[in-house]
């Protein structure tokens, strides 16, 4: 909840139907929090509300130069860090995400798959769903070996359940029910 007023907020600002400018922020964004991510105690430094505003201050500096941030991303980053909301710019970044990949016209696609699949067969998998939906897909792909086989996959909120494990149930409930 929070996170999306923040993503909704630096959208905004960035231009939130200017798809390059989003891609940009994005960018930055997906890397300062994969910071975060790989560096928790950098998180907690800038959260604390003991740490002096004048270290946080120089420390960002230092990060929006050696990362190459535009004042923009600096300026949206003294503003979380004031609020003491570092901690949470993993989930912002998700929230962000999601409205840039809005703006480009990308669907996010959530494929479940007994086994894994190669390159190739992700990849036609892949134009398959933008063939089916006639937008660009973003697919992310997990293994759980217990749907035996097929895939489930979810676009948005509709689910399309192609799994040997669903099949098998339907099959029993039907025999059952004939008997």
């Amino acid at each position: 909840m929070m996170a999306g007023r923040y993503a909704r907020a630096l959208a905004e600002i960035a231009g939130e139907n200017d798809a390059a400018a989003l891609g940009t922020i994005g960018a930055e964004l997906d890397l300062v929090a994969g910071m975060m991510t790989r560096e928790p105690a950098l998180g907690r430094f800038f959260d604390s509300p003991t740490a002096r505003a004048a270290d946080k201050e120089s420390a960002l500096a230092t990060l929006a130069t050696r990362a190459g941030l535009t004042d923009l991303m600096r300026r949206f980053l003294a503003v979380v860090i004031d609020r003491r909301r570092m901690a949470s710019l993993p989930a912002i970044a998700a929230a962000f995400a999601e409205i840039r990949d809005r703006a480009a016209g990308i669907v996010p696609v959530e494929a479940t798959v007994a086994v894994g699949m190669d390159e190739a067969e992700t990849a036609r998998f892949r134009r398959a769903l933008e063939t089916m939906t006639g937008r660009k897909v973003r697919l992310s792909v997990a293994i759980d070996p217990e749907i035996v086989g097929g895939v489930r996959t979810r676009i948005g909120s509709r689910v399309y359940d192609g799994t040997v494990k669903s099949h098998l149930k339907e099959l029993h409930r039907r025999l059952a029910e004939a008997h």
